[in-house]
Formats: structure tokens, sequence, C-alpha cells
């Protein structure tokens, strides 16, 4: 079963990390604006804890189209088996999550730049209420996830990025923890 195996890491200067994918003849498009609501079942529990197997779906509108994500996570956040389709009324969609049980968590807006490098993608994230990121995934049907998650970590490391700086946790983990830490400051 196909599965998206990712790594990620916060990112200092994204301007010396752009100039090293250069070196390496990596073409990163030009920047695309993705606004994403994500949405658990309403007995999913603590969004901030790894919960397998329980799915977390997603809107994400980028210039005017709208994609809805399934995704079911395994061993960490990021190894999931994923799946996705395009939403031709995303106002009826939510609606329907809702109606179905699901409810919405956190919103995500960021300006990511996309590159192909061998059999990898990667993304140049600049996330709002977070900062700069690089995220390196690769698509496998059977890969052990944890063997593919040190091959990427290896090659980011060959970019610079240190191992301290590997974030564990998805954008949208990230941000509820960050307003739930900012509610518990307020009390």
């Amino acid at each position: 079963m196909r599965k998206e195996i990712e790594v990620k890491a916060k990112v200092g200067n994204l301007k010396e990390l752009t100039q090293k994918l250069k070196a390496l003849e990596v073409v990163l498009s030009e920047p695309i604006i993705q606004n994403d609501q994500t949405f658990v079942d309403e007995n999913y529990g603590d969004y901030g804890k790894f919960q397998p197997d329980k799915n977390i779906l997603r809107i994400r509108e980028t210039n005017g189209k709208y994609i809805f994500t399934l995704k079911q996570p395994k061993t960490n956040e990021f190894d999931s088996l994923e799946r996705e389709t395009e939403i031709a009324d995303p106002i009826e969609f939510r609606e329907a999550l809702l109606l179905m049980g699901y409810e919405p968590v956190v919103e995500i807006h960021k300006v990511r730049r996309k590159a192909k490098y061998r059999n990898y993608e990667i993304c140049l994230d600049e996330v709002k209420e977070l900062g700069s990121f690089i995220e390196v995934e690769k698509i496998t049907e059977d890969e052990n996830a944890e063997m593919v998650q040190n091959e990427l970590l290896a090659f980011l490391e060959s970019l610079g990025v240190k191992k301290e700086d590997r974030v564990t946790n998805g954008y949208d983990t990230l941000i509820y923890l960050k307003q739930q830490e900012q509610e518990n400051t307020k009390l």
C-alpha cells in the first residue's frame, strides 16, 4: 500500500539552504500559497498526542483549487497512508464533514516552494506562526519507514541541516500545541 514518508526540520537560514539546493541543480517552483484546515473525529482525543491509525482530514486551498486529504498515521506523524482528491465545492464538503462528526482543529497558512530531486519531493515552507522549514518526502509501497526516514535525514544533513533541528510533529500539531500553550499562559 502506498505510503508517504517524510522528515521535516526547522531552517535558520533559508537563503543559504536555497543556495545549497541550487548547487545540486534543484529547481524550486515559484512560491505557492497554501491554506489548510484540519479536521478530526469528535472522539479523537488529545490532538497534541500522536495517535496511530486515527484519521486526520484536511482541506487545502491552493490557487483557488481545493484538495481533500485523508492521512492515517502509522509509526509516527511522518509515516502515513494518504489519499487525496479534488473538491468541487469546499463549503458543502466542509459541511458534510461536520455532519459526519468531524471537527475543525487548526488552520495552517504557508508559502511553499517545491522541487523534485532524485525520488524525493522537497518543500521549503514559510509557515505563519512557526517560521521556516524544509520537508523531504518519499512515496513508497513497502520500504521500512524508519530506514526511509534515516535516508531522508542523511540527505538533510548533506545540506547542512542539523539533526537537532529535526521536527517530529506536523505543522498542524505544532500550531495546535503553540495555541494550547498560549491559552494556558492566559489562565
